[in-house]
């Protein structure tokens, strides 16, 4: 469809190559030395040492105590979701301050830092949060929304950090390791049984192929879930999952200096979902929506529970993705040099019950994705412990999504979109993109003495992108259509962006225990190409110029402590930080034709300031306290034609100037408490998190009508572990939202006022039974 794309037979060999490493990986036999294990800062399920145990982390590409870091860091072990019982990518929610992990379905996913990301669907521009898993960036957050399995470590830096990972970001890194082959043989076997069907097996192996020289390891996952939003007219349940997920990694440890990783993985997601929910009728208390439901006779009672969805068209979503990755670290007196190579796919097939009622108005309407990309990094680092340290490298990045946005409408469009020659009809637009993006980075730390540190990084990145947007002519029985969605085509459109992030930072050891910092760093993610059809096309063609977005650059200040205190007993991280973003790149809903229509462009500035805390505490063996939190005040500081709230239609636009980010509440505080102790010859545990959101406006346009009480989602696990022939196990008891707190991640506003969301997961209960070998 577009010149540079690979044909299907080329794609078809790359993906089973991509699964050559997992295919090798799989008569592996189990677990250790291949590298330091990390072990979270807040480590929730600890139950031995006299303290809290110490971080090692990446951040600066380099093993390090996370308290020597002066960055903004929040680290989980695996083994603290683990014992959590949490897997899923919006889990980390419960444990990370000023973060919004924000996942509707597959594809409308974001993750937000201080309020920065929330920018859900986003096929031409970046997240403002850059997303790695095991040295590999990820063009797409949704490319991260599958089980969280053999995990090593999560690792959240806040705040711009562009003069060291693989891709420019504005608001953060999110950084996802799991664990390596071992030379020691291990294995374990988890299975998980609850109410609405609920069930997961998964389990992994590792151990060594050819002694002291190779290992292996290989990861399954398999989890399904019944539904739990009714559906009346069909006598169907709603937004069930079902998820299957392979890893596969060889070690290779060719010489005693050089180390070569393979992975090949794999992932499969086919669910009857996303289906939102009427939260708000709209103004006037839904008087336009009432009154087209009036109309047209269409099915309609509310349900103050928001499980009931009144849909006559199937609905689902399918995911497949994979790829490989080959990281080499070659050690040498001078420094080691790191090779990262890696190669990724991505597809996206939605059905979709678009009007969200019982009529035929809107059959289906879905845009179905693509994507592939390659990136390849080279990386030197120097020794440590030494007066200057540094850390160099060069990054490339090519990314290509062909993507096909289609929309039936049935016999009943006319009256519920007002729009009679829209009967029948059927619309096509297809967006071909293609980026590439090259830099140069380099961060320095001169350790001026054994207490002070200075830091300073640069990175210089080109990147170009192209865009061919296509809209077919519609067909129908009524020619009238044409007239209102005539057929468009964009040619090929191309922008070059330069962009330059830049960090300065001093660290001082007010003692051994306490670290001070301040930084100042400048982010920059680059522009992009709009991949629709301009709202303006009606006859003609608009100028391709209003087609184009410019770059988002963001200025961070960070001042923070890190310490320990009461013998290590007691860990205090905290930080304050002012962020100012302008051309502020977004995701915004309109309605175009009668459709909620995403619409992507700049909106000006925006300002983010707060203050974030981490707090563990282990009064005595067994007991571990922790709390995450953050105040942050996220506003828009010029957002002059935003969109208007239903309450305010039917102006063409709104000032929103100084009113609050969208999906970014002022409060988060995410308390837990773990306890283990010995019961007879057995190990009994416990674990209660609870993770709390103060209100905020749940779409974006920050209408009162869809602004979202605070609420609170509790955890519970509780359980026993022993050991049999040798064999360590595990029975944990648990539920997820015991309280069964009704609440929504996000709302929007649909054709006629009304605002929809998709609803958080009811209570959900059950056991789970682990054996390690």
């Amino acid at each position: 469809m577009i010149a540079n794309t690979l044909s299907a037979g080329v794609r078809r060999a790359l993906r089973a190559a991509s699964v050559a490493p997992l295919l090798l990986g799989s008569t592996v036999a189990t677990a250790d030395d291949a590298a330091p294990t990390p072990v979270a800062a807040i480590d929730e399920s600890s139950d031995g040492g006299d303290g809290i145990e110490t971080v090692t982390v990446m951040a600066r590409r380099r093993e390090e105590n996370a308290q020597d870091v002066p960055i903004p860091i929040a680290a989980l072990s695996g083994e603290t979701l683990e014992r959590s019982g949490q897997f899923r990518l919006e889990d980390l929610n419960q444990h990370l301050p000023s973060t919004n992990v924000f996942v509707q379905n597959p594809r409308q996913s974001s993750i937000a830092v201080r309020g920065l990301g929330n920018n859900p669907a986003n096929d031409a521009l970046e997240s403002s949060v850059g997303v790695y898993v095991d040295n590999v960036y990820l063009g797409r957050p949704g490319m991260a929304n599958f089980d969280l399995i053999d995990i090593d470590q999560v690792t959240l830096l806040r705040g711009p950090q562009g003069t060291l990972f693989g891709k420019n970001t504005t608001a953060g890194v999110l950084n996802v390791a799991t664990r390596q082959p071992t030379f020691e043989p291990e294995a374990n076997i988890e299975s998980s049984l609850g109410d609405d069907s609920y069930w997961q097996v998964r389990g992994a192996v590792s151990g060594p192929l050819v002694e002291d020289r190779l290992a292996g390891r290989l990861s399954v996952v398999r989890t399904a879930r019944d539904g739990y939003i009714q559906d009346p007219v069909r006598g169907s349940d709603l937004n069930e999952s079902g998820r299957q997920g392979y890893r596969g990694q060889l070690l290779w440890r060719a010489t005693d200096a050089l180390e070569v990783r393979l992975i090949g993985d794999y992932n499969r997601e086919s669910s009857d979902c996303c289906v939102g929910v009427i939260k708000s009728l709209g103004a006037n208390d839904g008087a336009a929506y009432l009154a087209r439901i009036a109309a047209t006779g269409a099915t309609y009672a509310f349900d103050p529970n928001y499980r009931t969805s009144y849909l006559n068209s199937y609905q689902h979503m399918s995911v497949e993705q994979g790829g490989y990755s080959a990281e080499a670290n070659w050690k040498l007196d001078a420094g080691t040099l790191t090779s990262v190579t890696a190669y990724r796919y991505w597809d996206f097939v939605p059905i979709n019950d678009a009007d969200g009622t019982s009529l035929s108005a809107i059959i289906n309407a879905g845009q179905s994705v693509n994507d592939e990309q390659w990136s390849q990094e080279l990386r030197w680092a120097s020794p440590s412990d030494r007066t200057v340290e540094y850390v160099t490298g060069l990054y490339y990045f090519y990314q290509a999504q062909d993507n096909l946005l289609e929309t039936q409408y049935g016999p009943d469009a006319g009256i519920w979109l007002n729009r009679p020659q829209f009967n029948d009809g059927y619309t096509a637009t297809t967006t071909n993109l293609h980026t590439r993006s090259a830099s140069l980075f380099a961060q320095v730390t001169w350790n001026v003495n054994e207490d002070f540190s200075l830091n300073a990084g640069v990175r210089g990145t080109r990147e170009r992108k192209n865009t061919i947007v296509h809209r077919l002519a519609p067909t129908g029985p009524n020619p009238a259509i044409a007239l209102a969605l005539p057929e468009y085509y964009s040619g090929d459109l191309a922008r070059e962006d330069d962009n330059v992030s830049a960090l300065l930072s001093a660290s001082y050891k007010l003692t051994r225990d306490t670290l001070l910092y301040a930084s100042a760093s400048r982010g920059a993610k680059s522009g992009g190409i709009n991949p629709a059809v301009p709202p303006s096309v009606a006859g003609g063609l608009p100028a391709n110029e209003s087609l184009f977005i410019e770059p988002e650059r963001a200025r961070d200040y960070e001042l923070g402590v890190k310490t320990k205190l009461a013998d290590d007993r007691v860990q205090l991280d905290a930080n304050v930080y002012w962020t100012d973003v302008d051309d502020y790149q977004a995701t915004r809903m309109g309605i175009i034709n009668g459709v909620s229509t995403q619409i992507l462009g700049n909106i000006g500035g925006v300002r983010t300031r707060g203050v974030e805390v981490e707090l563990a505490a282990r009064p005595f063996d067994g007991l571990t306290v922790a709390l995450t939190g953050s105040y942050n005040d996220a506003t828009y500081t010029s957002y002059h034609n935003a969109p208007c709230p239903a309450e305010l239609l039917p102006a063409p636009s709104c000032d929103l100037t100084g009113e609050r980010l969208y999906l970014t509440p002022r409060w988060v505080a995410n308390p837990s408490v773990s306890y283990e102790t010995a019961v007879g010859g057995l190990r009994a545990f416990g674990n209660v998190n609870y993770a709390w959101r103060s209100s905020f406006f749940g779409s974006s346009d920050s209408s009162r009508l869809a602004e979202l009480d605070a609420f609170g989602v509790l955890n519970v696990r509780i359980g026993v572990r022993g050991t049999a022939a040798g064999r360590p196990w595990s029975l944990a008891f648990w539920a997820n939202n015991a309280l069964d707190e009704i609440y929504f991640q996000s709302l929007s506003r649909g054709a006629n006022g009304e605002y929809s969301g998709y609803r958080g997961a009811p209570r959900t209960y059950g056991a789970t039974v682990r054996v390690d070998f």
